[in-house]
């Protein structure tokens, strides 16, 4: 009962910022332009005209089969949920920690018969709930609408919301790191940002390394690249498996969940130790 109220007081919080009618908005904003800018004509299984915002294209001779290319404009708008999912739902959530920690709300909250760890966690799972929420929400609605227009049905496209869910979680736990350790909400918003862009050209990490001057910087590069979370790799494996290429590697998965589960700890402990 305790989380459960922990959770109704995250989302009420959300409505109180406007945060979440902020992130409704944005993804109902997504679905209206992708509902009336795209719109197909198949003919016996295969694309053979559209029109996409307004403006009309013909596909010559037999075109390629519509399964095959709902799988493929899937799986570029899966890249392009991947980003914006993710960063929409830090911004929507980066003030969490810092708000808690507020004179007043804090203190509210420490005099009630609750330990720090479970209300600490009992608002990480609020904020997970609100986001996973959200994210069905757009990646739902942009499901039916591609199905409903073409009449192909991809079930991994919906799976596809598992990955993206995991990164978050895991820039979920940083963001609650570096909020129990500020109590600063632009930093809680911003160091996540930077740690996602920091990540992406890690993916490079052996050609980085192998072009340092020093062994130094060569294994500050690689051990880099083991700690924080591996968002391009896992995007690279977000977009073929709709494609139906591959299947999301494991390693990248689990460090990725791993990193956030030792911020996640540490915010726990760092938490627990601080004087209110």
């Amino acid at each position: 009962m305790k989380t459960w109220a922990l959770i109704v007081d995250t989302w009420r919080e959300a409505l109180a910022r406007y945060t979440l009618l902020g992130f409704l908005a944005v993804s109902s904003l997504f679905l209206l332009v992708l509902t009336f800018a795209l719109n197909l004509d198949i003919v016996d299984g295969a694309l053979a005209a559209g029109t996409l915002f307004g403006k009309a294209f013909e596909v010559p001779g037999k075109g390629p089969a519509i399964a095959t290319v709902v799988a493929t404009g899937q799986s570029v708008f899966a890249a392009m949920l991947y980003v914006l999912g993710v960063f929409l739902a830090v911004f929507a959530t980066g003030s969490q920690v810092p708000n808690l920690q507020h004179r007043g709300t804090v203190d509210l909250y420490v005099t009630r018969p609750i330990s720090r760890t479970h209300l600490l966690l009992g608002r990480f799972l609020g904020a997970v709930t609100l986001v996973t929420a959200n994210l069905l929400f757009l990646c739902g609605g942009v499901f039916v609408i591609i199905s409903a227009k073409t009449h192909v049905w991809n079930p991994r496209f919906l799976v596809a919301i598992a990955p993206i869910l995991l990164v978050f979680l895991s820039f979920l736990g940083f963001m609650y790191l570096i909020g129990v350790a500020t109590s600063s909400t632009p930093l809680s918003i911003m160091l996540p940002y930077a740690l996602y862009l920091l990540s992406v050209p890690l993916a490079a990490h052996d050609r980085i390394a192998a072009a340092m001057d020093s062994r130094l910087g060569a294994g500050a590069v690689q051990v880099l690249y083991w700690i924080l979370p591996k968002t391009a790799e896992i995007g690279r494996d977000l977009t073929g498996y709709v494609l139906g290429k591959t299947t999301p590697a494991a390693l990248p998965l689990a460090t990725t969940a791993a990193f956030g589960a030792v911020c996640l700890g540490a915010a726990v402990v760092a938490f627990n130790r601080k004087n209110f």
